[in-house]
């Protein structure tokens, strides 16, 4: 085994990927035990769970700030790999600069709207609170403070993206890590004062704890691994703006699709089917997506090695990880409805009491939907890397506006929250059908032909 795996993965691309893989494996498991750790903490921190609640509400809530860079992040990563592999510093500086400005304009733009808009809004209403445990003047200051933390790591997260672009994937979980633990740290080890004041001072720590390790990044980056290429207003240019606006407007728009398609479920399925249906999903899902969620922290590290391969004309190696994959997808699959008679088990054990009698025909419509779910991220992984980013684009816009039309009608006449899953098999098995055969038709010539004569072409346009 061990010969096998020193012979079909020797590449310095081989090691980068296969070390940032286990780093973040080690990552995870040390945030899976801080976040056990984490809750507990905070309710002792806090002494009041409605208070609790609306902390962990307003950071719900205005994270999803973070999802709204326009697809610059992800623009600029792709970009910034071929400028890395070229060797050319003023391209990677022009690259970053003009990344920079937009995010920081955006930022700055956002800041000082919300400055003066806030104070209009009655948070307390908002966030169900009455002011008589928690005062307006105290929601403004929490949600002001929350507001410029996620504004700041908006801008100080574009970091993350230059980690990716440098194959350090892993350095980005450990910030995550870092910041949980300096939260957890502070949470069990500061005295607690009355509600509003734990509630402000915690505003604060969490301002630091999350944009602290970003800007250490950053500084680490630009001084070290990017000497003499940090961001600068002499070198913003017009057309690498535009064309990180333009890879990145297309990453935004898939993002935001994808996102309507499989986050909506448990909003369908209480509007549609009712919220009583929520907790058996629930159970499903945590069982049959787990496998989901392993496969994607190896996929993080991939989608950049890919992009650096494509820039090396090095087609054998992207053949290599898409056949790797495609096997493990298979035997992935293979094991999730092998589950199924194991499942009643299984959530005996894990639920006790509470236990419900595991339905096979839902067990195999989530085995179904985890398989495809895997495979999707396999292939989306490799569009992306490659910047080939319109295909997904059609199958994600038609899919949303799909999923509506046929939740809306079948509902009517089955109430089953199975239909709901059953609509985003349909929207992914057609996109991953015709995504392989676009890929396996680009990547077939890899495996017979010299990677100095195969011609990659450079259009980010096609599919």
């Amino acid at each position: 085994m061990r010969k096998f795996v020193n012979r079909y993965f020797s590449t310095e691309n081989d090691k980068v990927v296969i070390k940032n893989i286990l780093a973040a494996f080690i990552i995870k498991g040390g945030s899976l035990i801080i976040s056990l750790l984490t809750l507990p903490a905070f309710i002792r921190y806090f002494d009041n769970q409605e208070v609790l609640g609306v902390w962990f509400t307003i950071l719900s809530v205005l994270t999803w700030v973070l999802t709204f860079d326009m697809g610059i992040g992800n623009g600029l990563r792709n970009k910034l790999v071929g400028a890395i592999v070229r060797n050319n510093q003023l391209e990677i500086r022009q690259n970053l600069s003009s990344a920079y400005f937009i995010i920081g304009a955006m930022t700055l733009f956002v800041i000082i709207l919300s400055i003066i808009a806030f104070p209009y809004i009655s948070w307390n209403t908002i966030f169900n609170i009455s002011e008589t445990l928690i005062s307006s003047g105290t929601m403004l200051f929490v949600v002001m403070c929350a507001f410029i933390t996620i504004m700041m790591q908006f801008f100080l997260r574009l970091i993350s993206f230059v980690l990716y672009a440098l194959q350090k994937s892993a350095i980005n979980n450990l910030i995550a890590l870092i910041t949980s633990l300096l939260l957890l740290v502070f949470v069990l080890l500061a005295p607690s004062f009355d509600l509003e004041t734990n509630l402000k001072i915690l505003s604060i720590v969490y301002l630091l704890c999350v944009n602290l390790p970003l800007i250490i990044a950053t500084i680490y980056i630009f001084t070290k691994e990017l000497k003499g290429c940090y961001p600068s207003i002499s070198y913003i240019n017009n057309k690498s703006a535009r064309e990180i606006m333009a890879l990145g407007g297309v990453f935004f728009w898939n993002q935001i699709m994808y996102t309507a398609i499989t986050q909506t479920n448990l909003i369908l399925i209480t509007y549609f089917v009712g919220p009583g249906s929520v907790v058996e999903y629930q159970i499903y899902y945590q069982l049959f997506m787990l496998s989901g969620t392993l496969f994607n922290l190896a996929l993080t590290p991939l989608w950049s090695a890919i992009t650096k391969a494509f820039e090396e004309k090095d087609g054998l190696w992207i053949n290599k990880y898409f056949k790797t994959l495609n096997l493990l997808v298979i035997i992935v699959a293979i094991f999730l409805f092998l589950f199924i008679p194991c499942m009643q088990l299984v959530v005996n054990l894990w639920l006790g009491q509470n236990s419900i009698n595991v339905d096979n025909i839902s067990a195999v419509v989530f085995a179904s939907y985890g398989s495809i779910f895997i495979f999707h991220n396999v292939l989306s992984t490799f569009a992306s890397g490659l910047g080939k980013m319109k295909l997904q684009a059609y199958f994600y816009t038609f899919g949303v506006i799909f999923k509506l039309i046929f939740v809306y009608f079948v509902t009517s006449l089955f109430t089953d929250w199975k239909i709901i899953i059953v609509a985003d098999i349909i929207i992914l098995a057609p996109y991953c059908l015709v995504q392989w055969i676009v890929l396996k038709r680009q990547f077939s010539k890899y495996t017979t032909v010299s990677k100095k004569n195969v011609n990659f072409g450079d259009s980010p346009s096609l599919l």
